[in-house]
């Protein structure tokens, strides 16, 4: 607790202590900061912000040597020493430290009178008791002008100061007027001068890299789905987390995780989070997706575990957010939920439920689209299990969730043969893409990204296209050979504002059936045309024909010599692909621990890539065993909004009582060399062109039918036995 613990230093003081604590700081995953930029801090236990341009606070900050602190992402520019010809339009700020009893947090201002006045304060009014004057001249801003507020030239960009009335002082200091109303409608008062109330003038707002901890410890009160445990439950743990960006406000995120895993399947419930400030700050909230997230029989989310959360926003902001609602052991019932709100994320409506079975029939893998051509549409698919066939399953609304097409068959693969990993996405010109795993059984098992297409918004569909095949052998520790719950057999599918798609999934073939790399596939042309990419090593290939044939996939990922799993895929406005990904390059060889590190790898033409560490090494080891698999979820979120991404994601923390954390990251800066010994550009490679041997398949077939069979186990074992 930084500033707790620096309560009764001075500056000079807090400095030495940052500096120590910096040179214990492992190597960070933020690109370094400009100079002369002060960066904004948010601790969500205390609910305070903090601002700071010094690099020994930033770095003590961001290192996690000073516990709780996140940045949020926003900064702004100030001067070092009072800027030439600046004359009195340019003011020092004075930093005071405001003692626990009255907030323990730290307050700026750029006017000498008000600077002044406090200084007079201290030791006279009992308001102002044990302040500390910190400096009198931390930085220089801007002045503006005391009647209108305007800013003079050269510092132009207003800075807003809220003050948050309560008896823990604090104040937020930013260049966002949409932020500033985000904090005076949450109670936040401004001060400043002038009608708008600017309280000094930067000369630009800048963003930075940020990563924050969405998550927190769990609010389930014990007992809360009504039933006798059944297995062990994983308390505090986060995984499997998907993310939205909100197309009627870029500043408004809204993610979704599985709260508290079962070792045997599902979560005790889901939980929401959404931020107005554009991933700075996060507040929780709950749909009624099952009893211990709210559900009952009147709202529609009676179940006893939640599974599988996914989220998607129209363009007129309504979001929607799906999920798998099952009795472990009332009756077996299982439904895909669909909940949605219509005030970014702050509360959702009723689950309603567009598909329900009893325990004889398993839906699974679901996802949700809102479409961005028409807010209107909404679309739901899914897997739907009997016995060992499982065909696509499809739901849509046509007036924004207000009621729900009966629920259909799109897609068979056929008798003892089915699909996995539906998802939806939609091309500029309204175009529906429905991507899939299909799981053929004949013989060696036959493993196929395909996809379907719709041109009148899913009423029908077209015959399947081929992707690629899939080669996929799983993830394991190097060390003990224990399994990791990965991608296996699932992929992600992004749409560009270009009509560009892409797929990625995890793949052996460029490591001769040695282990799993990341593939990509990229279409320009609306599904007639791909790129791919794989998994543990990422690969791209492309179509020129219509998606009749493909080009040879090539490796994107950093390094080819460790598995890289989990896959997840995004495309930015401005055309450029983002794959995050983990995978081992941290390990080291002690059985104890599995090093594992999160990545970004980003390309603008799809030949070219970069990667930067986004988070890690963290401990994989130490994940939830479920199914005797090490587990953060099957999927991660990854959004864009303008030229950021937004890896959303899960890891782990090292404490037994609290596993693993759902972080939500702003990766703004180009690649940079994060590890030591690695480079951001990444050499691309084609893979080796090679016989299917007997031994291959085999491997490849064991696994897939080890993952189809263990999916279908957790999915039953959750079930109550007839």
């Amino acid at each position: 607790m930084l500033f707790r613990r620096w309560a009764s230093l001075t500056l000079a003081a807090a400095l030495g202590a940052a500096a120590s604590a910096a040179e214990a700081t492992s190597t960070s995953a933020f690109a370094p900061v400009a100079p002369n930029t002060a960066i904004e801090f948010y601790h969500a236990e205390f609910d305070h912000y903090f601002l700071t341009q010094l690099a020994v606070e930033i770095d003590a900050l961001d290192s996690g040597q000073t516990v709780g602190w996140t940045r949020t992402g926003r900064a702004f520019a100030i001067f070092a020493i009072p800027p030439p010809g600046g004359g009195d339009t340019f003011s020092p700020v004075c930093r005071f430290h405001i003692p626990p009893q009255h907030g323990d947090s730290h307050f700026f201002s750029a006017s000498v009178v008000e600077c002044t006045a406090i200084l007079g304060k201290i030791g006279t009014d009992p308001n102002y008791s044990e302040y500390v004057e910190e400096s009198p001249n931390v930085f220089y801003v801007g002045l503006p002008d005391p009647a209108t507020g305007a800013c003079p030239a050269g510092a132009t960009v207003p800075v807003y100061r809220l003050w948050n009335q309560r008896a823990d002082s604090n104040h937020r200091y930013t260049t966002d007027p949409g932020i500033k109303a985000a904090m005076i409608a949450k109670g936040y008062v401004a001060e400043g001068y002038g009608p708008d109330s600017v309280a000094m003038c930067s000369p630009a707002a800048v963003l930075v890299d940020a990563l924050t901890r969405v998550s927190g410890l769990s609010t389930f009160a014990p007992g809360c789905d009504g039933v006798p445990a059944a297995g062990s439950v994983y308390i505090n743990a986060e995984v499997e987390p998907s993310i939205a960006v909100n197309p009627a406000n870029p500043d408004n995120f809204i993610g979704a995780w599985q709260q508290d895993r079962w070792s045997g399947g599902g979560s005790r419930g889901l939980v929401t989070a959404f931020t107005l400030d554009g991933g700075g700050t996060w507040t929780r909230a709950l749909a009624p997706m099952s009893r211990c997230s709210g559900g009952t029989p009147a709202n529609g989310g009676n179940f006893e575990r939640a599974s599988d959360p996914w989220v998607s926003i129209a363009p007129d902001g309504t979001a929607y957010q799906v999920a798998l609602g099952f009795n472990n052991q009332a009756n077996g019932q299982n439904a895909i939920l669909v909940s949605r709100s219509t005030d970014g994320g702050r509360t959702w409506g009723n689950a309603i439920s567009v598909r329900s079975d009893g325990a004889q029939v398993l839906n699974d893998k679901e996802s949700i689209t809102a479409d961005p051509t028409d807010a209107r549409y909404v679309y739901v698919v899914w897997d739907r299990l009997t016995g060992n066939h499982a065909p696509t399953w499809f739901a849509r609304t046509t007036d924004g969730g207000a009621t729900w097409e009966p629920a259909r068959a799109i897609h068979d693969p056929g008798t003892n043969s089915q699909t996995i990993n539906n998802q939806i996405v939609v091309l500029p010109d309204g175009t529906l893409i429905a991507a899939f795993t299909e799981i053929a059984n004949v013989g060696p098992l036959d493993l196929r990204l395909r996809l379907l297409r719709s041109i009148d918004k899913g009423a029908t569909w077209s015959a399947p296209i081929t992707i690629s095949d899939v080669q996929t052998l799983g993830t394991f520790d190097p060390e003990t050979g224990t399994a990791i719950r990965d991608g296996s057999l699932l992929g992600s599918i992004a749409v560009g504002k270009n009509g560009m798609l892409v797929v990625a999934w995890q793949d052996s073939r460029f490591a001769a059936g040695g282990r799993d790399d990341i593939a990509i596939a990229r279409s320009a042309d609306g599904g007639l045309a791909l790129v791919l990419v794989s998994a543990s090593c990422i690969a791209i290939a492309r179509s020129a024909d219509g998606g009749l044939t493909w080009s040879a996939p090539l490796r994107i990922n950093g390094n080819p010599d460790v598995p890289a799993f989990i896959p997840t895929v995004a495309i930015r406005d401005d055309g450029v692909i983002g794959v995050t990904y983990y995978d081992f390059r941290g390990n080291t060889p002690d059985p104890s621990t599995l090093w594992t590190s999160y990545w970004l790898a980003t390309s603008s033409d799809g030949a070219t890539w970069q990667e930067r560490l986004i988070a890690g090494p963290f401990d994989y080891a130490t994940a939830l065993l479920v199914g005797g698999q090490l587990f953060l979820g099957d999927y991660m979120g990854l959004a864009t909004v303008g030229t950021t991404f937004l890896p959303f994601f899960g890891q782990t923390t090292g404490d037994v009582s609290n596993r693993s954390d759902i972080f939500a990251s702003l990766a703004r800066a180009s690649a940079t060399a994060a590890l030591t010994g690695e480079t951001s550009s990444v050499k691309t490679a084609t893979a080796v062109p090679r016989a299917m041997t007997a031994d291959i398949a085999q491997r490849i077939d064991g696994h897939a039918r080890g993952v189809v069979a263990a999916r279908v186990q957790e999915r039953r074992s959750a079930m109550p036995h007839p």
